[in-house]
């Protein structure tokens, strides 16, 4: 896609999220969970949204991961309810082993999950039939999937399974994250799946999501930033705004410097996406520890420096909180990344 396109793209994506229910009016519906249904999914689809990493002999549009990632950004900075970020970094996996699936991620009627990875008792398995067994626990972003990649633990690799949340054998039990966000819990019973092929592809799906999430929580400490710096320009004490304030301006400038790195990791993620669509990226394990450490560290500044009213259900930073969270430990905590990163062949040149 070329530049101009992105920008037409990234405007029309603004105007429709402050046009149709924007976080605004989903503060007050907090207990009852954030909804959309299927109507939102139809909508990006006819805007072409689903379709853009698609490639384009399959019929999408190869709009590179960095454009990708301006979207997920916007859909951060107003909390969507519907796991685009999702979709959209996992679509190319799943149409690269199994070409035919891509009309219907194209058009929005095969919208993609990822479970996580069970460990203990009870975790998913294939039995002699290579069919499902077990539970994956809760899914992020379940209830507005048709289909759920799972990856499988093997004695020899971990697998990659696409199964429809349709099948037989699907028990599907309703669930929310704490940001209110649907979600499912999951358990599988001789359930019909289908490998898909490629080394490291299991590993790939997870890293891919993690990216995902870098992404999304970037556009989140962006609104979360401008929404602070606005209520402390417009909020007085003893006569001046609170803006004025050292104290206040310190703790500011540290949670600009945190954005501004998040930013600059998000972009560099999407670069290495770019460049090695099968990796390895080197930056995202920082990344996504950046997201579980200086993030929330960061959201929890803002909190600070706003008061009482940043934590009640009616004001927009509270929910950026919780998506943060989500977000810092799902698909990787930051000890678990940390422990990923090799220092030596980080900072080392051979």
């Amino acid at each position: 896609m070329e530049r101009e396109d992105i920008d037409l793209l990234l405007d029309t994506s603004h105007r429709w999220f402050k046009a149709n229910h924007p976080l605004e009016k989903r503060t007050a519906a907090f207990r009852s969970g954030h909804h959309e249904g299927e109507a939102a999914w139809h909508a990006m689809a006819e805007m072409g949204w689903t379709g853009l990493t698609v490639p384009e002999e399959a019929g999408g549009f190869s709009a590179s991961n960095a454009a990708c990632f301006e979207l997920i950004r916007q859909a951060g900075s107003d909390a969507r309810p519907e796991p685009l970020e999702l979709h959209l970094l996992l679509a190319p996996l799943v149409i690269a082993a199994l070409p035919a699936h891509a009309p219907a991620l194209i058009g929005g009627t095969m919208r993609l999950a990822l479970a996580e990875v069970a460990n203990g008792d009870g975790a998913v398995r294939l039995d002699k039939n290579a069919a499902l067994e077990g539970r994956a626990g809760t899914v992020f972003g379940g209830e507005h999937a048709t289909h759920l990649l799972v990856p499988v633990a093997s004695d020899q690799a971990m697998r990659l399974v696409l199964v429809d949340l349709a099948a037989d054998g699907v028990r599907r039990v309703a669930a929310r994250m704490i940001d209110a966000r649907a979600a499912l819990q999951v358990e599988f019973h001789s359930t019909p799946g289908t490998q898909l092929s490629g080394e490291g592809i299991a590993q790939r799906a997870l890293d891919r999501a993690a990216a995902a999430l870098v992404a999304d929580t970037a556009g989140v400490l962006q609104a979360a930033f401008d929404l602070t710096l606005d209520y402390l320009k417009q909020r007085h004490q003893f006569g001046k705004p609170l803006s004025t304030q050292q104290a206040v301006q310190h703790k500011m400038a540290e949670v600009f410097c945190d954005l501004q790195q998040l930013l600059a990791l998000t972009g560099r993620v999407a670069n290495e996406l770019d460049s090695a669509s099968d990796g390895p990226w080197p930056t995202l394990a920082p990344a996504k520890s950046f997201v579980g450490r200086r993030a929330l560290r960061a959201l929890g500044q803002l909190i600070q420096v706003s008061g009482g009213i940043a934590i009640t259900e009616e004001y927009k930073l509270t929910h950026f909180y919780r998506r943060v969270h989500v977000a810092a430990a799902l698909f990787g905590t930051a000890e678990a990344q940390l422990a990923r990163i090799d220092v030596r062949a980080q900072l080392l040149v051979v």
